[in-house]
């Protein structure tokens, strides 16, 4: 994965000055979200129609309870992925998945591996 690794960020800044700053943290968290939506998440989406991966049905807690909303370790790891991209750092996505805490759960690794549109239609890709 790391062919999602560089957005030149420090280069923009330095080249354009701190008014890009905002700009290109907005692009960074809008790539981090659509490399998260990506991923084979377990559950359902809410709605069929919805574009983004989160909010799911069908995620538990421990204790047996349906998940709502959005868990805050998808929070957590779209600002890991952002802040990478914002700097422009090379990354692994699986790597970065060990540093949040049990996010693991969250995904059905048995639907693939990341799925990516082709036709309108989410394709695993290897």
């Amino acid at each position: 994965m790391t062919e999602f690794k560089r957005v030149q960020g420090p280069d923009l800044v330095a080249r354009f000055g701190a008014d890009c700053r905002e700009t290109i943290s907005e692009i960074a968290f809008t790539l981090a979200s659509g490399i998260i939506d990506t991923m084979p998440f377990a559950g359902c989406k809410l709605d069929e129609k919805q574009e983004r991966a989160w909010p799911r049905s069908g995620i538990f807690t421990d204790d047996g309870v349906e998940m709502k909303g959005i868990p805050s370790e998808i929070y957590d790891l779209c600002e890991l992925l952002a802040s990478h991209i914002e700097k422009g750092a090379e990354f692994d996505v699986f790597q970065l998945f060990h540093k949040i805490a049990r996010i693991d759960r969250l995904f059905d690794w048995s639907k693939g591996t990341l799925q990516l549109p082709v036709d309108g239609r989410w394709q695993d890709i290897e």
